[in-house]
């Protein structure tokens, strides 16, 4: 596995927390269809996946909001705002794609169908992102076992669709 060097000649303390935020990004994804599921009962009481998609966004604001409030992070610098890449500033209009067509697709495909179809255009967009380091992110080469991986991928998405 790629994270496995990753504990290698590092301290205890790095490697708890590396297993720490594996845990959490783990709880991330389980966290999905429960959202998507949610999103698309919303939609239907609604009868509109944006509307329904505009008040999980509000919700989602309120919590930050409350969250920057708390004043447990870093205090952010506002003025570097229109310093940042403008690219950087779409990330919301992906996120309201994704939880607006959730919303929708959700209720006709069924939370498995619809979030292997996420996870797997996630996994070709992230290997893609990593292979070339697109976005300012470290370059991590597509290697054998991520064509497996994929490959593993297309298999199971296969299987959720029968």
């Amino acid at each position: 596995m790629s994270f496995l060097p990753l504990f290698r000649s590092r301290s205890l303390w790095f490697r708890c927390q590396i297993c720490l935020y594996l845990l959490l990004s783990l709880l991330s994804g389980a966290l999905l269809p429960i959202q998507a599921s949610m999103n698309a009962q919303l939609a239907r009481s609604l009868t509109s996946a944006p509307l329904a998609a505009n008040v999980s966004y509000l919700v989602g604001f309120l919590a930050l909001v409350a969250l920057l409030l708390t004043q447990r992070f870093d205090h952010p610098d506002w003025f570097a705002l229109p310093k940042a890449p403008h690219w950087s500033l779409t990330g919301g209009v992906f996120g309201a794609w994704y939880i607006a067509s959730s919303a929708y697709f959700i209720s006709t495909l069924g939370a498995t169908l619809t979030l292997g179809f996420v996870v797997f255009g996630q996994a070709i967009a992230g290997i893609i992102a990593d292979h070339f380091g697109w976005l300012g992110l470290p370059q991590h080469r597509l290697t054998r076992y991520r064509r497996i991986a994929i490959g593993l991928l297309v298999v199971a998405i296969f299987f959720l669709a029968q």
